[in-house]
């Protein structure tokens, strides 16, 4: 038997592919914008890896938190499951569009990679686009641990779900 209420379906590739084209699309538009236009571009600031550093490692903990949480079959109130899997979706969305991003510039500026600013671009750039798909992988790995686990057939099996109204899938 169906549960009932709302439920939500897991990020597909398709969103994926137009976060990327975005991400990677704008930075490329802004870049050439900016170089036809003669501005210097500033350095990335290392504050930017950090940033999706410390993102990526609360996104990753709050896919253990909920993946041990969900397959213990503990409650977790409804409104709460809905947050964790917007968040998931978030940091999913979020970290493929700044990777793109970010490897778009890189990209841009291999070509001047022996001046010492273009070289400092590239490496920072790098590493925000390598922290960028660990924010995505953990967005994926806490919306995945969110999905509630397929009931058992048994006639003692409990009847509500772990997570409440909310069932993504």
């Amino acid at each position: 038997m169906p549960q009932p209420g709302p439920t939500v379906r897991p990020t597909g590739p398709t969103a994926l592919a137009v976060a990327a084209v975005v991400g990677g699309g704008l930075t490329w538009i802004v870049l050439s914008i900016a170089d036809n236009l003669g501005w210097v571009l500033p350095t990335v600031p290392v504050l930017a890896a950090v940033v999706v550093a410390v993102l990526a490692l609360i996104t990753w903990l709050a896919a253990r938190w909920t993946h041990r949480t969900v397959q213990t079959q503990q409650p977790i109130e409804p409104t709460r499951a809905v947050g964790l899997v917007l968040a998931g979706k978030a940091a999913l969305l979020g970290g493929t569009a700044l990777a793109s991003g970010y490897a778009v510039l890189v990209l841009r500026q291999l070509p001047n990679v022996d001046a010492t600013l273009p070289r400092e671009r590239v490496l920072v750039a790098g590493a925000v686009t390598v922290l960028s798909i660990g924010l995505a992988v953990a967005g994926w790995a806490l919306e995945r641990a969110c999905q509630v686990p397929p009931e058992n057939d048994s006639d003692d099996a409990p009847t509500s779900q772990p997570g409440g109204a909310h069932r993504p899938g």
